[in-house]
């Protein structure tokens, strides 16, 4: 996930410190994603330097020093809504290890019916494991439920996805790619 989006939104409605945005994202994401105060400025630094947002100011943080707080320019206002009529899609360029794994298992004398099993058994043990975890977690959109329902259907798609791949024929030599 881009970060940037993550700390505009967070803008959207107040202005805030670095830390302050570290701790809100911290806060809002469940801690799932640990966010470390460099990347938060070093973020912030991009954002100032392409408009997205701007400096508002400074005020007195927790332990007395003065620390610079932010604020959503209007063209970061813009840029965040276009970011939240958009799909997040995954590309279609990601270099897939498994679809590589299986391709050239071929060539290499692997027995892919055995791959594909292996590959099957481990999906259905990290499916049952995150459905043990899942189970203890309150029914609500908070970060932690979504990324564990998330994972689940994305490995079942996975175990059904390696159910077809073990029914199509092998590749013949010289076919189109």
């Amino acid at each position: 996930m881009a970060i940037k989006y993550a700390l505009m939104a967070l803008l959207h409605s107040q202005e805030l410190s670095a830390n302050q945005l570290r701790h809100s994202y911290q806060e809002e994401t469940d801690e799932m994603w640990p966010l470390n105060i460099g990347q938060v400025t070093q973020t912030l630094d991009r954002l100032v330097r392409d408009g997205l947002v701007a400096e508002a100011g400074t005020a007195p943080s927790s332990n007395g020093r003065t620390v610079q707080v932010y604020r959503l320019s209007d063209a970061g206002k813009e840029a965040l809504q276009l970011w939240w009529r958009t799909p997040a899609l995954r590309t279609e360029d990601d270099r897939d290890e498994l679809v590589t794994k299986i391709v050239l298992a071929a060539n290499n004398g692997v027995d892919l019916l055995a791959l594909l099993d292996r590959q099957r058994a481990g999906v259905l043990q990290k499916l049952r494991a995150l459905h043990k975890q899942n189970q203890d977690l309150p029914e609500d959109r908070s970060a932690e439920k979504l990324l564990y329902e998330r994972r689940i259907f994305d490995l079942e798609a996975e175990a059904r996805w390696l159910d077809r791949v073990e029914a199509l024929a092998p590749k013949t030599k010289g076919a189109a790619s």
